[in-house]
């Protein structure tokens, strides 16, 4: 087992910053999608700040005893400075604002909703220790008799209290006083909360009041037995892809120990060295503050178990080499698919433990309406459960594109899905159950493509069998439409010598969205309507889109009309990616693959291609973000890697492979952290990821890609146990970073493309 970092509580507490972010009962807002690389929309708030990160020194050894003392103050909140002190609030079905009034915290409620979180004042930044005792106390009066909850809970998961009690409140200022022993796992991260919703029973709150607090206060009563707070796994000083290599694959390994001179390849069974060198040629990776030399070892190429060792004493995960090395994490990224599956029953032979009944089977409601619609199916998009079309698009066309792009994928159908075996490439009917969804989501009158279907609020930590709330469809954006016109227009040529009738139906829904698109160009991008909190995955300007479902159309029809708006759009500014918001290198690469006249746009992708190589340079380790690491850091790896296949294919030029095949050793171990950010495969994989099916049952569903290291520390977990870390090593395995360890379905899909490119 990897040596784990220790990190003061106290330490840790003032090391953050407060965050501004989600409460009980995960919520999604705005904010959270394009930095430099597109990210997920995922259960988070504002975004911070990205600020230049430097490694901690605060860490200390495992021996060393923990530094919080009897007496500490880990939260002393007074407002007497007229500020809310770094508390925040979150609604789910409430209406209130937080304000300092006189010098006290007030909570001004409108409407105390019907839970009792439905209002909630909450407060990061602290830690707690397991076995140390602590006193919480506050002063608190109100407008009206009515009751308050007060907790100190975990911030993910189940959201379940370590202290909680209610306490009936009024005019007269009352002092609050808890004593409670922390007898859980020590937790960097924990969240204080105000419930002040609607308590049956426990007063009328039904009109409009204030509540105040003053002095908020958590003190250490005894710490004699207070536990270490645990936080991340040191990584290794010799890092490789975990999974191995082919027999003739390029075979990089980074070392980042500068007082090692020497290594070895170790052939494990034999414990003697295939090969031996000189380390030298140091230099500097910004994204990770590592001194670095890399060691290639490609002739290494005998069937066997090895490792790398260094003169200092550090040694490499175990690694193999061999062909057929990527067979079974392959088929686990396309199976995850299969596994967010919604409104169908899963098969326990192809979903193992996360086979369920089906799910979400009712009609949801368009909103602002009463107008009920089937719109059952497709992938569950992320640790939640919603279904949203711009981000199955793009998932969608990574597994059209895997299907035209890899021989091995075109003709697998055996990869275990209830489909298999039935004359049709696996790859292709896990995408059409999507594109059966997304049918499903297009307005029957307008061509319109509604933007999404979930209920208005996130649901609890539960299995997709338990969400039982009304799904509601969210207004047509042209976010949707679009996407959806470019998939529907390239299945319609993919599946044409599969089901004629399907790729029939597919084109004329392309066609249809394509007329409501010309009518609506000047509509703004998406935004979350009324009480729904749900992902937005807004996107203002929609150039990219058009020119997506342009020239798909185009290939597919031949109608010179949408040509003409492919070359009048390359000319102006367009947003170029393989993401949700940014597709347009989706439009170019197809054209460059099915059109003559293609000049301009090969330079478009050769130009984008190219500078990923120059940041390819920048890295020790492989990535070619250019020392990025946002949200979802991992599908701009795994998407650079497309994009370099990409062009290996228009240009004919095999260098650029093996800059993609750097993409997915990163992925698979050969990073700053030591992870393979495949759950289930390497060494040392992710066990904890945010994801709801894998919480509730204790274990991480198996070819998931976890959205990886984030400078910017967007969760309180994140922020407690990553301050001042480097942005590349901004990687915790724990279900309450969802900033870090969140899944998506738009993660796996060029996770796919590129094992499937690589076998």
């Amino acid at each position: 087992m990897a040596k784990m970092r220790k990190v003061l509580a106290v330490t840790m507490a003032a090391a953050m910053t407060m965050s501004m972010l989600a409460g009980c009962g995960d919520k999604k807002t705005d904010g959270t999608e394009e930095q430099t690389v597109q990210s997920t929309e995922t259960e988070s708030g504002d975004v911070s700040t990205e600020t230049e990160e430097t490694e901690t020194s605060e860490a200390v050894t495992e021996e060393e005893n923990s530094q919080v003392t009897d007496g500490d103050v880990l939260v002393d909140l007074n407002f007497d400075d007229n500020d809310t002190d770094g508390c925040a609030t979150y609604f789910n079905g409430g209406q209130a604002e937080l304000l300092n009034e006189n010098g006290e915290l007030c909570l001004d409620v409108t409407s105390t909703g019907k839970l009792d979180y439905a209002n909630q004042i909450f407060y990061d930044g602290f830690a707690l220790n397991q076995d140390c005792v602590y006193e919480l106390s506050f002063d608190v009066h109100s407008t009206i008799e009515r009751a308050l909850q007060y907790r100190i809970q975990i911030n993910g998961g189940d959201y379940h209290a370590y202290v909680m009690d209610e306490a009936m409140i009024g005019t007269d200022t009352q002092h609050v006083s808890t004593q409670f022993t922390m007898s859980e796992e020590s937790d960097p991260a924990p969240r204080l909360c105000m419930n002040l919703g609607h308590f049956d029973g426990k007063g009328d709150d039904s009109t409009p009041h204030k509540i105040y607090f003053d002095n908020i206060k958590l003190t250490v009563v005894d710490a004699s037995k207070a536990q270490q707070v645990e936080s991340i796994p040191e990584p290794k000083i010799v890092n490789v892809n975990q999974l191995g290599y082919k027999k003739d694959a390029q075979k990089l390994a980074t070392i980042t120990n500068e007082s090692a001179k020497t290594f070895d390849v170790v052939d494990v069974a034999t414990g003697k060295s295939v090969k031996t060198g000189e380390l030298g040629d140091w230099h500097y990776d910004s994204g990770a503050d590592l001194r670095y030399t890399i060691v290639d070892f490609s002739d290494v190429n005998a069937e066997g178990t090895y490792k790398i060792t260094v003169d200092t004493g550090e040694e490499s995960y175990e690694f193999q080499v061999k062909d057929g090395i990527y067979d079974d994490i392959y088929k686990a990224s396309v199976l995850m698919l299969y596994d967010q599956r919604c409104g169908t029953a899963l098969d326990s032979a192809a979903a193992g433990d996360f086979a369920h009944e089906a799910c979400h089977t009712g009609q949801a409601i368009v909103y602002g309406s009463d107008v009920a619609k089937d719109v059952t199916g497709g992938w569950h998009d992320a640790g939640d459960y919603g279904r949203y079309v711009v981000p199955g698009a793009k998932a969608v066309q990574d597994l059209l594109l895997t299907y035209e792009d890899s021989a091995e994928a075109a003709k697998d159908d055996t990869i275990g899905i209830p489909e298999s075996g039935n004359g049709v490439p696996d790859i292709l009917d896990e995408a059409r159950y999507e594109l059966d969804w997304m049918l499903k989501m297009q307005d029957e009158n307008s061509g319109g493509v509604y933007h999404k279907v979930t209920g208005e609020v996130f649901p609890e930590t539960v299995l997709a069998v338990d969400e039982t709330a009304q799904m509601i469809l969210s207004p047509i954006s042209t976010a949707a439409t679009g996407d959806f016109a470019a998939v529907m227009a390239k299945a319609s040529v993919i599946y044409r010598d599969i089901d004629k009738d399907f790729a029939d139906t597919c084109l004329a829904a392309a066609q249809k969205a394509w007329k409501y698109l010309e009518e609506h160009e000047e509509d703004p991008g998406f935004t979350n309507v009324g009480d729904i909190v749900t992902g937005s995955y807004s996107d203002g300007r929609m150039t990219d889109e058009y020119l997506w479902a342009a020239a798909e159309l185009y290939i597919a029809t031949g109608d010179e009309s949408y040509n003409d708006y492919v070359k009048k759009t390359v000319k102006t500014s367009v947003k170029y990616g393989l993401g949700w918001a940014d597709v347009g290198y989706y439009a170019i690469y197809d054209y460059c693959m099915n059109v003559k006249d293609c000049e301009a746009e090969k330079a478009i992708l050769k130009e984008g291609a190219d500078d990923l190589v120059k940041n390819y340079g920048k890295c020790g380790f492989g990535s070619a973000t250019g020392g990025e690491y946002v949200w979802g850091s991992n599908m701009a790896v795994a998407n650079d890697g497309m994009l370099m296949l990409m062009a290996s294919k228009v240009f004919g030029d095999d260098s650029y492979v093996d800059y993609a095949a750097d993409q997915l050793n990163y992925l698979l171990g050969r990073n700053p952290v030591s992870y393979c950010y495949v759950t289930g495969y390497g060494s040392q994989t992710p066990e904890n990821p945010h994801h709801r099916p894998s919480e509730v049952l204790g274990k991480a569903m198996p070819g998931m890609l976890i959205g990886g290291a984030n400078g910017n520390l967007q969760d309180p977990y994140a922020k407690a146990v990553l301050a001042d870390m480097a942005p590349e090593k901004c990687y915790v395995d724990n279900a309450q970073s969802y900033s870090c360890n969140e899944v998506t379905i738009y993660w796996n899909s060029p996770l796919v493309y590129l094992l499937a490119a690589m076998k």
